[in-house]
C-alpha cells in the first residue's frame, strides 16, 4: 500500500493533520522531523545550531530514504524536505504527495509562540519572512495535484479534506427497495435503493455520501456516549465540510433501552431540534442504536430520512442492513417494529480495531450465519484462518479478512433483501439460527449476547437438519469448530423447556402450532421448512446439548 505524504510550509498543520488522518484510515503514522530528532538525540533547532542547515538536510535525506518506500504510512514531512530533488523523487515514488498550505498571515499567527523554528528565529517581520520563504519554495511545491488550504480548519477537518481528495478504496453495494415510490424519504429524493459503502476511511465520506443521496437539511448524528467519544469529531467534520448543518444527539445504549419509552423521548428530542422532513437521522453505533433510531426515524413525521454508520461488526454485517427497525417489549425481543430502509449504510472497518474481543465475536456469529446461507468461500476462508490457528492462535481476523466479511455480508444480505424487502419469501433464510437463538437470548438469566445466542441457535438448527437427514453430520462438526474458533459458545445451557415454549409461542415466524425454521443442507444451501413442532425444536436443542457435553 502506498504512503500518503503531507508536505508544505511550516505551520500548515502537517503533524496534527497527519495524526488525525492516520486515525481515520487506520494506518501507521510517522513524523519525519520527530524521527530525525529521535535518531540525533537533539531537537531540530539544536541540529541547525550545531550542524547548520546542510547538516540537517543530510540527516533528513537519510530518514527519507528509510520511510519513503511504500508501506501504507501517513508521513508528515518538514517544510523544506522537497528542496532536495532526490527526496521528492523518493517520496513521490513511494506514495502520493499532498500539499498543505495557508496564507502567510495565518502561518505567522500559528507560529508566533513557537521558538523552535530556526528559519524564523531572527525574523523581525514574520509575515514578510514567511512570504519570502514561500516564494523561494514555490517551484518545489509546483506539480503537486492535491492541495488543501488549512486556514480556518481544525486538524481533523484537514484530515477529512485530505481523505476526500485522495480517493479512498471503497466498495459499494446497492440494496434495491421494491415499492420505494411509496416510501416517503426515498421517493422525495427520487431513490429506489439503499446504498452501502464499505472501506477503510469511509467515515470521512459521510457528508459527501449524504449529499449524493439527496440530503440537504439538518443532519442529526445519533450515537451513545461510548461511541461519541471516538467518532463525533471525524463525523461532524465530514458532514460540515460537505456544507450540511450537523447536530449530535445522545442516545441510550444497552438492549434494555430499546423500548417504546425511550423511542418516545427521542421523538420529542428531534422535535426540540427543529427536525423536519428534509432532515436526516444518522444512527452511529451498534445494533441497538440502529434498531432504536431507525424506529424513531420511521415514526417521526411518519418517516424521515435515515442513514446508518455501524461501528460494530454485528451491525455492519447484519443489524444495519436491510431496513428492519424495532424495539423490545416485556414479552419478546423486537416485537414492535417497522421496515424503514436507510438511504445510506456507511461501514468503515477501521472502527473495528478498537472493538473488544467479545463484541467482535458477536459479529462473527452473524458472519458465519451469512456464509452458511450464501458464501461457501467465506466460510472456508474463516476456517483456514481461525480454525487452523488452533486454541492459542489469534481469534481476531486481520484487516483484510474483516473487510471481506463486511463486504461479503453486504453482498449476500443485500441481494436477498433486494429480492424480498418485506420478508414475504426468500428473506426468511436470514433467520437461520435465530428461532431458538432469540428464545435463548430472551432468557435473561443466561446473560447471552445476541451473537452468542445465534451461535447456539445455529448449532440447534444444524442438529435438527441432521436429524431430518438434510445435512451431513460432518458439516455440523465443521460449524461447531468454526464457532469455537470465533470464541463463541457451543454448549447449550440448561433451560426449562416450558420457559422456551413460552418464548417460541411469540415467535414472529410461527404459523399456528408450527414453527418456521431455516435449515442448512450444505454451505450456501439452506431451506425454509414450515412444519417444525415445539417438541421437535426442543428435542434438537436437547440432543445438541447432550452431544456437546459428551
Amino acid at each position: 500500500m502506498t504512503n500518503l505524504v503531507l508536505c508544505g510550509f511550516m505551520g500548515t498543520g502537517k503533524t496534527a493533520a497527519g495524526r488525525a488522518l492516520a486515525r481515520i484510515l487506520g494506518r501507521p503514522f510517522a513524523d519525519l522531523d520527530a524521527e530525525i530528532e529521535a535518531r540525533a538525540g537533539r531537537t531540530v533547532a539544536e541540529i541547525f545550531a550545531t550542524e547548520g542547515e546542510v547538516g540537517f538536510r543530510r540527516r533528513e535525506a537519510a530518514v527519507v530514504g528509510t520511510f519513503a518506500p511504500p508501506a501504507g504510512r501517513i508521513l508528515s514531512t518538514g517544510g523544506g524536505v522537497l528542496t532536495d530533488a532526490a527526496n521528492r523523487e523518493a517520496l513521490a515514488a513511494g506514495g502520493t504527495l499532498v500539499l498543505l498550505t495557508a496564507d502567510p498571515e495565518v502561518l505567522a499567527e500559528r507560529l508566533a509562540a513557537d521558538s523552535s523554528r530556526p528559519l524564523l528565529a531572527d525574523a523581525d517581520e514574520p509575515v514578510a519572512r514567511i512570504t519570502e520563504l514561500m516564494n523561494q519554495r514555490s517551484d518545489i511545491y509546483a506539480g503537486i495535484d492535491t492541495v488543501i488550504d488549512t486556514g480556518g480548519l481544525t486538524p481533523m477537518a484537514v484530515a477529512v479534506a485530505v481523505a476526500r481528495a485522495v480517493g479512498l478504496p471503497i466498495q459499494t453495494t446497492r440494496i434495491d427497495v421494491v415499492g420505494a415510490e411509496g416510501h416517503t424519504p426515498l421517493a422525495a429524493r427520487d431513490l429506489d435503493h439503499s446504498r452501502v459503502v464499505t472501506g477503510p476511511g469511509a467515515l470521512a465520506l459521510l457528508g459527501d455520501e449524504l449529499r449524493g443521496r439527496g440530503v440537504t437539511g439538518q443532519v442529526v448524528l445519533a450515537m451513545p456516549p461510548s461511541v461519541r467519544e471516538h467518532y463525533d469529531e471525524v463525523l461532524m467534520a465530514a458532514v460540515a465540510t460537505a456544507g450540511l448543518d450537523v447536530t449530535v444527539l445522545d442516545v441510550p445504549d444497552g438492549d434494555q433501552q430499546k423500548s417504546f419509552r425511550h423511542a418516545a423521548k427521542l421523538v420529542d428530542r428531534l422535535a426540540d431540534l427543529g427536525c423536519d422532513r428534509d432532515s436526516c437521522v444518522v444512527a452511529v453505533g451498534g445494533g441497538v442504536t440502529g434498531d432504536l433510531m431507525g424506529f424513531v426515524a420511521a415514526l417521526y413525521m411518519r418517516g424521515i430520512a435515515l442513514a446508518m454508520v455501524p461501528t460494530t461488526l454485528l451491525a455492519m454485517v447484519d443489524a444495519h442492513l436491510g431496513g428492519k427497525t424495532a424495539v423490545n417489549t416485556p414479552q419478546a425481543k423486537n416485537l414492535a417494529g417497522a421496515f424503514h430502509p436507510p438511504l445510506l449504510v456507511l461501514a468503515d472497518p477501521v472502527t473495528l480495531e478498537t472493538l473488544p474481543d467479545h463484541e467482535l465475536a458477536n459479529g462473527l456469529a452473524e458472519v458465519v450465519k451469512t456464509a452458511i446461507i450464501g458464501d461457501a468461500a467465506l466460510f472456508e476462508a474463516l476456517e483456514s484462518t481461525l480454525v487452523k490457528a488452533g486454541p492459542v492462535g489469534d481469534r481476531r481476523p486481520g484487516p483484510e479478512l474483516l473487510l471481506r466479511c463486511v463486504s461479503s455480508c453486504a453482498e449476500v444480505k443485500g441481494g436477498v433483501v433486494s429480492r424480498d424487502p418485506w420478508e414475504l419469501g426468500e428473506r426468511r433464510v436470514l433467520n437461520l439460527g435465530h428461532t431458538l437463538g432469540h428464545a435463548l437470548e430472551a432468557q435473561r438469566e443466561l446473560g447471552l449476547a445476541h451473537g452468542e445466542a445465534v451461535s447456539l441457535g445455529l448449532l440447534a438448527a444444524g442438529r435438527l437438519a441432521v436429524t431430518r437427514g438434510l445435512m451431513p453430520l460432518e458439516l455440523l462438526g465443521r460449524c461447531r469448530r468454526l464457532l469455537e474458533a470465533c470464541a463463541l459458545p457451543t454448549k447449550i445451557p440448561d433451560v426449562a423447556d416450558e420457559a422456551l415454549r413460552q418464548r417460541l409461542s411469540l415467535d414472529k415466524k410461527r404459523r399456528g402450532e408450527y414453527l418456521r425454521f431455516v435449515l442448512p443442507r450444505g454451505l450456501a444451501d439452506v431451506v425454509v421448512v414450515d412444519d417444525v413442532t415445539d417438541d421437535e425444536a426442543l428435542a434438537a436443542l436437547g440432543e445438541e446439548r447432550a452431544c456437546a457435553s459428551s
